[in-house]
């Protein structure tokens, strides 16, 4: 079969994962539509590949919210050390929201 075939296999692949089907109903599917069992296997691995990659992007992206957030809070935190106002709000709320999407960004880049 040739490389186009291959790249056409893939589509319909990714198209079944984004219609929320697993790695094994994928394959299944594909095994029905009369793919070779070693280019399903290929398929496969691409398909997570590409999931793999995409996971990790996102991650990068919550990681710098969260450290974004983290900064801000320990910024408000000294900024406002001296005033007579409240910093608990800031230094525990911003802090807190900081550390969760830190915490997802780096399960993501884990691939957890």
């Amino acid at each position: 079969m040739s490389l186009l075939h291959q790249a056409e296999w893939v589509q319909m692949a990714r198209s079944l994962c984004r219609k929320g089907f697993n790695d094994e109903e994928v394959s299944m599917q594909l095994r029905e539509k009369g793919v070779a069992e070693t280019m399903l296997q290929e398929i496969i691995w691409q398909v997570k590949k590409l999931r793999s990659s995409k996971k990790k992007k996102l991650g990068f992206i919550f990681c710098g919210i969260g450290i974004f957030f983290l900064i801000a809070g320990c910024m408000f935190t000294f900024l406002l050390y001296n005033s007579s106002s409240n910093i608990r709000p800031v230094m525990y709320g911003l802090t807190g929201i900081g550390l969760v999407f830190t915490i997802k960004g780096m399960i993501d880049l884990l691939g957890w």
